[in-house]
């Protein structure tokens, strides 16, 4: 915080009272970086339905998993990585839930209920995020082969 208040010649007390403490700062700039990667992944796709979809998440989850300061955060903060990035409710969560409603909705899979949707955004980030803090590489496969059972069937079935 330090750094930033001096490079944005403002005092610390300043850049507190902007964004509150320093982990509000990082889901405010990760929710963005989200929604900027959601953006960018929905302009190449061509293939609709689930298949698509589970092709857009694929790629917004190799994308941010290989954004390297990303990356090397979760790796020298896993537990506050893991906080600002699995916090139900939180921005970064909102973000992730916004770009997997709008992906689903691009590849015509109206109707996706809000529960399912968290699901999809918690099981995601957990899958990806998770090995990489414990210097693993991301269970992106695993994720999408979790992703596409939840999508193939539907929500109101008595598994849920």
């Amino acid at each position: 915080m330090r750094t930033l208040a001096a490079t944005l010649d403002v005092g610390r007390s300043t850049l507190y009272r902007w964004v509150g403490d320093r982990e509000a700062l990082l889901a405010v700039i990760l929710a963005e970086l989200s929604a900027e990667t959601w953006q960018t992944v929905s302009e190449g796709s061509a293939v609709g339905g689930v298949r698509g979809a589970l092709a857009d998440i694929r790629r917004f989850m190799q994308v941010t998993s290989g954004h390297g300061p990303l990356r090397q955060f979760a790796e020298q903060e896993p537990t506050v990585a893991l906080r600002v990035l699995m916090a139900e409710g939180g921005q970064v969560n909102a973000a992730l839930r916004a770009g997997v409603t709008a992906c689903l909705t691009a590849h015509g899979l109206n109707g996706i209920d809000a529960r399912t949707v968290e699901i999809v955004v918690q099981l995601g980030t957990a899958l990806q995020w998770t090995p990489i803090v414990i210097g693993e590489p991301p269970a992106i496969d695993r994720a999408i082969t979790l992703i596409q059972h939840l999508l193939d069937e539907p929500a109101t079935s008595s598994r849920l």
